[in-house]
Order: structure tokens, then C-alpha cells, then sequence
């Protein structure tokens, strides 16, 4: 499956770092030097913050700048320079939050000079209140402190972040305890004009009704560290590091919440989209490893890789628009072993919390990942799984869900990312097929969200597949979903597929016609061959469908049942009903793909 854009990936880093400005200081095809970690500054006796409000919204974020009278050879390397904003809380509370070293952009994308320091840039903290009352902020190094200062916090409606259910494990919710639906694609990376492609989509998602997106922190991405950088300077990808705070922006006007992925495999891969050769960690490029697998076992790798961490964090964590931090892309195309693996997660995922006060969920994921025993790890939040399949997806999705229940029964699980074709070339009616069964199938085998899929540039922004998120979207407003389960239900049809999520009062349920499916299409293709009536390039026809459908386990009573059309939006027909000896039996209005229902009481 395409996981890199078709050009290869050094030669299209080298393009966009150029287009970006971004290219290496250093001469055409040499690496820049990596500043040893023993370096240390000129020490800091004096450090103060500036910018402080005297009040702040609840979950508004804080970007304070902070004055030194020090320089560090390096400001991205903590051990040069380890300045921490020490915030308390109104409850009593004390967080240690690092502060970070950026370079700040004009709208236009051009460096602009930082207030607070000589240089180009200058010191930030960033914080985010969730408690209401006074805050107290400290910025301290070593044994240099500023002067406290007091930061009145008001109530808000905002949201806030998201974290998996206390109530609810195998769910997500926001600050009030209202459940989150992560409705949306992938929107790993741009190749063109990165801030007005993330615009439009962003603008086309919500629009929608649409709550997520999938980035990844690639090398032709996001990505600040990489052959053009050395380790542990991140001076030369400072444009891109701006960019992600402006796509994070982007997201959090628009109600979107962002996965961002830390590692795509291909980094640390040989065989598999390999970027090895251009990883500043490879011997061959003046790092410390002389294979790909040792990244994980090899210390030196990983105090390198824990100051990105900070960085990441520091910069990135207080913005409520991160839904979630994902380590690696599909880890096992790497030749890094689960059991290698693992200790590297528990630690690095530990070291994570210490820099992220707001608790974002953690994850990784794997081509396919069902049977992963490390969902059980305290390291890892929530499960993923990455599917592509040409095969029909409820089979696919049962086998999936039945997986997940035994390696993470207490957890979420999402469909991180889903395709047809692997390789993006499907015929585009199953594609699109696919597309929609794998937006409304999910949810009802136990997935905490829809299928995420992976074709956002080739598929849905140019087929206008954005408003397929609106349907779902107005189906599953309001529904109790954290306290829904599926669970069996019956069609009287044998060609439809039936699947419903039940509590002990309240029920969905989604109905898909065997025909519109790869195997469906396939069959109504081959039975119009056979009595000749088959016409090349015709769309494919879908029968009238009508069955009944039976709910077992309702508690007994009145009900409302209301019918919609998956297809358009549409409520369709509402009825009054009775639950009796705990069952419900409807007969279904006639359809051709899709139906769905919902029961609530009256």
C-alpha cells in the first residue's frame, strides 16, 4: 500500500525543504554536526516570564515567553538549557511544565524577530488551565527562579481535552463527560501548499460534522529532526515545526481533534518505504547506530530521542486540538521486535506523561494489530488496527473485533486506517463502497469510532466524499454510545447483514444489503454476463431490500423507532412501539444499500 508519496522520499524531503526554506546550511549532501549532550551554557541567573495575563479562559492556552540572560549553544538540548515553568493549580496542584526554544513566522512563512531575545528566536511555555481559580506560574533553572505571578482562571464551555472514559473504558469522552466520536480521515501530510490544503480540508471536514484527523510527523512532513538537522538541533526544521502549530490552530477553530503520529515506519526501515539511508540516526550519517533495529535497545538513541519527546510536548501538548500521541506507524514493517519493543514504549511512554500534563491518550499501531499483546501495556491507552481488504468488511471487522477483545478488552479501539485497494489503484465504485460500509460498520462491532481512511488526497478531496461524514454524523448526534454494546440481532432477509448496539433502554442498528459490497457488485456483474444483459462502465444496480429486524434484551415498554437513510441524511419513518418479553420485532421501509435505526424511549 502507498504509505510515502510516489516520489521517493529523500528526493521529495529535499524538494519540500527547499519550497519550505528550509534546506540544509550545510554543504549538498553533508550531514551537519550533532552537538555532543555534555555541552553546557552559560548559566542562567536570571530568568523571568512575560505576557502573563491577570485572567484567562478555561482550556484557553497560554503562550508565555521567557527571559534569560544566557545563551545556549544549543536551546533544543535540555542539557544545555533546562528552563520549567512551575505551574499551581487552584486545587493545590503542582506541574512542571518544560519550556521550549522556537522561531516564530509571519502569516507569509518568514522568520519573525523574537521581542524577548538578540536572536532569531526565543523562549516559550505553554500551558493550559483546565481547573477554575488562581493559578500561580514560576518559571525556574537550576537554582535561578522568576518572580510568581497569578493568573485568574475563569469558567468556560469549552471542551477541553479528550481522555478515555473513567465510566466507560473502551470509550472516549471530553472534559464534561461528554462522549467523543473521532469522525473523520487521514490528513497525513500535504505536498502542496500545506496551510491552505489543511484549510480546505479541515473547512470541508467540519463542515461535515466531521471531529478527526490522522497526521504523521514524517520527514516530508512535520518532522524536526532529520539528515538536515543532525540530532538534537531542530534549528534547520523550525518552518516545519511552525507549520504543525499552525494546522493544530486550523483544527482546534474547527472543533477538530488531531492524532499525531511521532515515527512512520519507513524511518527506521530497510525493505519496507526504507528511509534508513537519509536517518540522521544511521552510523552512516554520523549517528549512533549501525542498524535500525538497535533504535530501541541502544541508549545513546534513546536520550536523543527523549529530548525530542520534551520538545514535542512542551511545544504541542497544551493545545486541546491534540486528541492523541501515536508512536509509531505500522512499527512492525521495522525490524524492531514486539519484545524490544515493548520496555521502549513503558519508558518512553512514561517520559511522555512526565512532560504532558493533560493526560492525551497514547498509542502505536501495526499492519493490522488485532492480536498485539501490547494493547495490554499501561504504556498504550487505546488499540488500533489498519485494514486493507478488496475482502467484504463486516467479516473483516468481526474477525477484527473478536481479536481486540481478547488483547484489549478494556480499552478503545479504532480503525486507524482503512482502504480498499492497497495500493490506492481499486475500482473507484468499490472504493467508494468500501469508503461508506467502512464509515458506519465499524462503530457497530465495538470500534470506538468510524473507519479513519487513508486515501484523503486521491479519493475523498477530489470525489467530494467529505459530506459522507454528514449522515453519520447527524445519526449519531446525541446517541448514549458509551453505554451502548453490540450485541446479536436478526434480519429475516439472509441477504443483509444486520448489526445492532443495545443498552438496557436504548438501541442503534445499521442494516447493509449483501449486494452492495466488492463480492455483491462482483456476483450482480457475473449474473449479467450469464443472461446478457451486462454493460461495460454501467454503474452497478442495487435491488429493493425489506426485512425485519428483530432486538432481543430491551427492557419492556413504550419506544419511539426512528429509520434513516445512511445514504442521504435523511430521517425517514417514526413510529411509536412496544417492547414486550423484552423483544422488539420491526419490519424495515424498503432500501437498496443501507438503513439504520434508532430506538430510545418515549
Amino acid at each position: 500500500m502507498r504509505r510515502v508519496p510516489p516520489t521517493p522520499a529523500r528526493l521529495l524531503t529535499a524538494a519540500l525543504l527547499v519550497a519550505l526554506g528550509s534546506a540544509p546550511t550545510s554543504a549538498q549532501g553533508s550531514v551537519p554536526p550533532t552537538l555532543p549532550p555534555h555541552v553546557q551554557a552559560q548559566a542562567f541567573t536570571t530568568v523571568a516570564l512575560s505576557g502573563v495575563p491577570a485572567s484567562a479562559g478555561q482550556f484557553g492556552m497560554l503562550d508565555l515567553r521567557v527571559t534569560t540572560d544566557g545563551r545556549a549553544v544549543n536551546p533544543y538540548d535540555p542539557a544545555q538549557a533546562d528552563l520549567t515553568l512551575e505551574v499551581t493549580t487552584p486545587a493545590g496542584r503542582t506541574l512542571s511544565v518544560p519550556a521550549f526554544w522556537m522561531v516564530d513566522y509571519a502569516p507569509d512563512g518568514t522568520p519573525t524577530p523574537d521581542a524577548t531575545s538578540a536572536d532569531e528566536g526565543g523562549w516559550h511555555a505553554r500551558f493550559t488551565p483546565e481547573e477554575v481559580g488562581t493559578y500561580t506560574l514560576r518559571v525556574r533553572s537550576g537554582a535561578a527562579q522568576g518572580e510568581p505571578q497569578r493568573v485568574q482562571v475563569t469558567a468556560s464551555d469549552a471542551p477541553g481535552f479528550i481522555r478515555t472514559s473513567a465510566t466507560h473504558p473502551r470509550t472516549f469522552e471530553d472534559h464534561g463527560g461528554r462522549p467523543f466520536v473521532p469522525i473523520g480521515p487521514n490528513v497525513a501530510w500535504s505536498t502542496g501548499d500545506v496551510l491552505a490544503d489543511y484549510e480546505r480540508w479541515f473547512d470541508r471536514l467540519a463542515a461535515s460534522g466531521g471531529t478527526y484527523a490522522r497526521i504523521w510527523m514524517a520527514s516530508w512532513a512535520f518532522g524536526i529532526e532529520w539528515r538536515d538537522t543532525g540530532l538534537g538541533d531542530y534549528a534547520a526544521r523550525q518552518r516545519q515545526a511552525w507549520l504543525l502549530d499552525e494546522v493544530l490552530r486550523l483544527a482546534q477553530a474547527r472543533g477538530i481533534r488531531v492524532q499525531l503520529c511521532l515515527i512512520n515506519h519507513g524511518a527506521f526501515s530497510e525493505t519496507t518505504n526504507a528511509e534508513w539511508r537519509d536517518n540522521p540516526f544511521n552510523a552512516a550519517n554520523g549517528g549512533p547506530l549501525a542498524t535500525p533495529g538497535a533504535f530501541v535497545t541502544d541508549e545513546r538513541a534513546r536520550t536523543l530521542f527523549r529530548a525530542r519527546v520534551r520538545y514535542l510536548a512542551a511545544r504541542y501538548a497544551a493545545y486541546t486540538s491534540l486528541f492523541a500521541w501515536e508512536w509509531w506507524n505500522e512499527v512492525n514493517f521495522t525490524p524492531i521486535s514486539e519484545g524490544d519493543l515493548r520496555p521502549w514504549m513503558t519508558g518512553m511512554s512514561a517520559e511522555l506523561r512526565r512532560f504532558d500534563p493533560y493526560g492525551h491518550p497514547i498509542s502505536s499501531s501495526f499492519s493490522g494489530g488485532g492480536e498485539s499483546r501490547l494493547w495490554r501495556d499501561a504504556s498504550v491507552d487505546f488499540a488500533q488496527a489498519h485494514l486493507y481488504t478488496t475482502r467484504d468488511l463486516p467479516l473483516e471487522l468481526l474477525s477484527l473485533a473478536r481479536q481486540f477483545q481478547e488483547s484489549a478488552p478494556d480499552k478503545p479501539a479504532l480503525l486507524a486506517e482503512l482502504g480498499y485497494a492497497a495500493a490506492g489503484d481499486g475500482d473507484p465504485v468499490l472504493e467508494r463502497i468500501h469508503f461508506h460500509v467502512g464509515l458506519w460498520a465499524p462503530l457497530f462491532y465495538g470500534f470506538a469510532g468510524p473507519g479513519a481512511y487513508w486515501w484523503w488526497d486521491s479519493l475523498i478531496d477530489p470525489q467530494h466524499l467529505w459530506v459522507e461524514y454528514a449522515p453519520l454524523a447527524a445519526f449519531l448526534k446525541g446517541a448514549p454510545l458509551a453505554s451502548l454494546r453490540p450485541v446479536t440481532a436478526q434480519s429475516s432477509g439472509l441477504d443483509v447483514t444486520a448489526r445492532v448496539l443495545r443498552s438496557g433502554t436504548q438501541a442503534m442498528a445499521w442494516l447493509v444489503s449483501d449486494r452492495y459490497s466488492a463480492s455483491g457488485v462482483g456476483r450482480a456483474q457475473t449474473e449479467a454476463l450469464l443472461d446478457g444483459t451486462y454493460r461495460e462502465g454501467a454503474p452497478p444496480t442495487f435491488p429493493d431490500r425489506q426485512t425485519t429486524l428483530t432486538i432481543r434484551g430491551l427492557r419492556d415498554g413504550p419506544y419511539s423507532a426512528r429509520w434513516f437513510d445512511p445514504q442521504t441524511g435523511a430521517w425517514l419513518a417514526a413510529q411509536p412501539v412496544t417492547v414486550s418479553g423484552g423483544t422488539l420485532t420491526l419490519p424495515t421501509p424498503t432500501f437498496t444499500r443501507d438503513l439504520a435505526l434508532r430506538v430510545d424511549p418515549r
